[in-house]
């Protein structure tokens, strides 16, 4: 189950006054999980110098991180927070959700004609080369975590530890944007450049399906195989976690602002109450919106048909017309939440939880719908003929370490994917003092950032794996709704 905060620090309201963090609904039968295909067991590599025991980097860098940190806390105000290390002007989840900004550009155009391409899947290779010592990651903005002078601690232990030299860009602002320029190269069987890519569940759906992944080697990753939670295990959209690791995680639900709605909203249908009138955001992420809407008329998105998804648009247009929503936003809606523009609107946690706790928004409310939410997987994939596979092993694995994790997810606010992490911020908690504290116990009671072991105890679906068919007619459908 979730662990939850007491209600003088929980980071979001419930969406119903029963003694659980979550109100559990019946809910159709989930699939069982696939088993595992079997996979190639070869010795390690010669020239890692991965020795047994303890890391003593790892020792250092948290050490380090923890010292900083505490004297940033101090005793300060949790609020405080907002000002270490760097100026954040914008949020870590930059972008993440990048479908749909704006009607069908040429990013969209093309992302679709790639997805359209009938691939043949390539086989993994037996083995895994020597380690290179090169790495090249591309990766969104703030998705790891920073110091002073732009230094990225845990990534430069990594390097330190391996003697990897590792290109890190902070290069991916949208989903379809990055993948329409990966695909020319997919196509044409070269390789991309990039050793490791973080692109969204459902594009690697459509990786999988062109071939354009790499098949993981999961005896090279003891501790993402080890730390990997319950709640990431066996995706939909990577069986088996084929060919992807998650990197981190979240929900889409509702925030609001309780002073401003008059009101507590407990259900994703409360965006359509005449009350919010001009003042109801919602997302121009198709996949979140169109999920959120099916869940409100009472359809599982596993097994939502076409028609279901027309009723839902019929739905969208009929909260337009009626001029409840204020706008469709992109990454913008936090700017509208914040200033007050927008009384209620969609949202995703991570944001919510920066802006309440350490964005000066202490008003905002995050609700998990009564009818459903929606838990998201921000992946890491290796693509199709990556140069440095064995280094990118690494990486993976070197980030799945609890206290590696625990300061990636102490910066970046969003869920985790790692077993671990969260007794560590309870210890971290208990061991300090004043403002410092009190952040830590909200953290570690958050979940925020720590999933149940299944989502439907806390009332979370996955979103469903569109064929290609499908895709475009969401897409097309939504499209009506947010280019009028």
């Amino acid at each position: 189950m979730w662990r939850h905060s007491p209600r003088s620090v929980s980071p979001f309201r419930r969406a119903s006054s029963c003694s659980s963090c979550f109100r559990r609904r019946p809910r159709p039968a989930r699939r069982s999980h696939r088993h595992r295909p079997p996979r190639w067991r070869g010795g390690s590599c010669s020239s890692s110098p991965r020795a047994d025991g303890p890391d003593p980097v790892v020792g250092d860098a948290v050490a380090g991180y923890a010292d900083g940190s505490a004297r940033d806390h101090g005793g300060a105000e949790v609020t405080d927070r907002s000002t270490r290390w760097m100026d954040r002007s914008f949020s870590r989840r930059q972008l993440l959700r990048g479908v749909g900004r704006g009607g069908m550009g040429a990013a969209a155009a093309a992302f679709l004609a790639a997805c359209a391409g009938k691939q043949t899947p390539v086989a993994a290779p037996n083995t895994l080369p020597p380690l290179a010592h090169q790495l090249t990651v591309a990766q969104w903005p703030l998705y790891i975590d920073r110091a002073k002078g732009g230094h990225r601690p845990t990534l430069e232990a990594f390097q330190s530890k391996y003697d990897i030299d590792v290109t890190y860009r902070e290069i991916i602002n949208d989903n379809q944007d990055f993948f329409a320029k990966l695909v020319p190269l997919f196509q044409a069987n070269q390789p991309t450049g990039w050793d490791l890519i973080t692109l969204s569940d459902w594009v690697v759906t459509r990786m999988n399906r062109g071939g354009w992944v790499e098949e993981l080697h999961h005896d090279r990753l003891p501790n993402v195989e080890a730390n990997l939670l319950p709640a990431f295990k066996d995706p939909i959209y990577d069986p088996g976690n084929a060919h992807s690791v998650p990197w981190q995680g979240g929900i889409t639900g509702i925030a609001y602002n309780p002073k401003l709605t008059g009101f507590e909203l407990k259900r994703f249908a409360d965006l359509w109450d005449h009350r919010l009138a001009g003042h109801v955001g919602m997302l121009t992420e198709m996949v979140d919106t169109m999920t959120l809407t099916l869940l409100m008329l009472g359809v599982d998105p596993q097994k939502a048909t076409i028609d279901d998804a027309a009723r839902a648009q019929q739905k969208l247009i009929e909260q337009r017309d009626a001029g409840v929503v204020r706008k469709y936003y992109g990454q913008d809606y936090t700017d509208a939440m914040v200033a007050g523009d927008t009384w209620a609107t969609m949202a995703w946690s991570g944001d919510v939880f920066y802006y309440k706790y350490l964005g000066g928004a202490p008003d905002l409310e995050f609700v998990v719908p009564e009818e459903g939410g929606v838990i998201w997987v921000t992946p890491m994939e290796i693509p199709r003929l990556a140069e440095h596979p064995t280094d990118a092993h690494l990486f993976l694995d070197w980030f799945y370490q609890p206290e590696i994790a625990m300061q990636v997810t102490d910066w970046v606010l969003y869920m985790t994917p790692v077993k671990g992490v969260q007794e560590l911020m309870a210890q971290k908690a208990r061991d300090s003092k004043g403002g410092t504290r009190r952040y830590y116990e909200t953290l570690s009671r958050s979940p925020l950032l720590f999933p149940p072991d299944d989502p439907s105890e806390a009332n979370l679906y996955e979103y469903k794996a569109l064929s290609e068919e499908e895709f475009q007619q969401y897409f097309d459908l939504f499209n009506q709704v947010t280019e009028a």
